[in-house]
């Protein structure tokens, strides 16, 4: 079961494409999870209260055009 190559946290979504992307549930990091390795780790800052977000019309264009499955585990015990 993949775990967040940060934190550690076991409840990580999976979306998978063409890479099978992984998603950390806790501090937001993301990576391809390819088999055991785990490649492109990213940390996504929390959004500012003060800046500017995108609209949510170039997000949903931006997901429209991917197509895509997902994933989410979470470790019990």
């Amino acid at each position: 079961m993949p775990r967040c190559p940060l934190c550690r946290s076991a409840l990580v979504t999976i979306t998978f494409g063409l890479y099978p992307i992984a998603i950390c549930s806790s501090c937001s990091a993301r990576w391809i999870q390819d088999g055991h390795q785990q490649r492109a780790i990213n940390q996504i800052p929390e959004p500012s209260l003060m800046g500017q977000e995108p609209s949510l019309m170039a997000q949903g264009s931006l997901l429209a055009s991917s197509p895509t499955s997902t994933l989410t585990l979470a470790h019990r015990g």
